[in-house]
């Protein structure tokens, strides 16, 4: 039975990660869609809140080696059940979560109906337990990938205030993952990655841009996942992956699944 590797590489918004399974020295294409649901386990709110994020990914491996993805994804934040606007307007009484908006590294907890739509583009290198890098087999596979992408945010106060707020961000990701094999039709892949993120984000005007401010901040997250690759079917090898992170602060539970043809 043929053995898979698996290798995780970031996303986020709400930063991502993209997920390559593949056959030893394989050259094929994944392609998968993952969502994700903000959880609550011990605030004082929803247990589920409105937050959430989708993603569909594209990704392509080269000889076993080398994996490279396209992402598209959309994520909404609303976090909190009431919001203040201290750092935009202190005397105001009365602050309105659809007229006030704080720019600052916590945006997405401290904004409401905050919408992200992001693309990203990764690289992905693995050492696997064919390595020759290192004298003895690891006990462990290894990943680490790069991804750069750009987001667009919007919201009904950004719409009042006039104002264009988007921004930039590359993520490095390190990933360590093992094959567990089965007597059934799949194996199990449980994986770690760390996400070390940083960004840069500006807003300025729509009327007028030429009083553009920026912010740039660093944020880490790790993610925990146990992919499930199933029997190949007839239009490819099907994999179907829970996972849990805490992203940004907020933990997030997922679902992905997709195919490798």
């Amino acid at each position: 039975m043929k053995k898979f590797l698996i290798i995780a590489i970031f996303a986020t918004t709400f930063v991502i990660s993209q997920t390559h399974i593949v056959p030893q020295g394989y050259n094929g294409f994944t392609i998968s869609f993952k969502s994700d649901k903000n959880v609550d386990f011990f605030g004082d709110g929803k247990f589920l809140r409105d937050s959430y994020g989708n993603e569909i990914g594209l990704g392509y491996i080269y000889d076993g080696i080398l994996g490279f993805d396209f992402s598209y994804a959309y994520s909404l934040y609303n976090r909190k059940n009431n919001y203040s606007f201290p750092f935009n307007d202190p005397e105001s009484t009365e602050p309105s979560e659809n007229e006030n908006f704080n720019f600052l590294d916590s945006f997405r907890q401290e904004n409401s109906n905050l919408d992200d739509t992001f693309f990203s583009l990764g690289i992905t290198y693995y050492i696997n337990e064919n390595q020759t890098l290192f004298e003895r087999t690891l006990p462990l596979n290894l990943s680490l990938g790069f991804r750069y992408g750009s987001s667009d945010f919007d919201s009904k106060a950004l719409d009042f205030l006039n104002k264009d707020f988007y921004g930039k961000f590359y993520s490095l990701e390190l990933g360590a993952y093992k094959e567990i094999d089965t007597a059934s039709s799949f194996y199990m892949i449980p994986r770690i990655k760390l996400n070390i993120i940083r960004e840069k984000n500006m807003y300025d005007s729509t009327t007028d841009n030429s009083n553009t401010n920026s912010f740039s901040h660093t944020s880490n997250f790790f993610e925990l996942a146990l992919p499930f690759i199933l029997r190949e079917s007839s239009v490819g090898t099907p994999f179907v992956e829970p996972s849990i992170a805490n992203k940004y602060g907020s933990t997030h539970i997922g679902f992905r699944f997709g195919l490798l043809f």
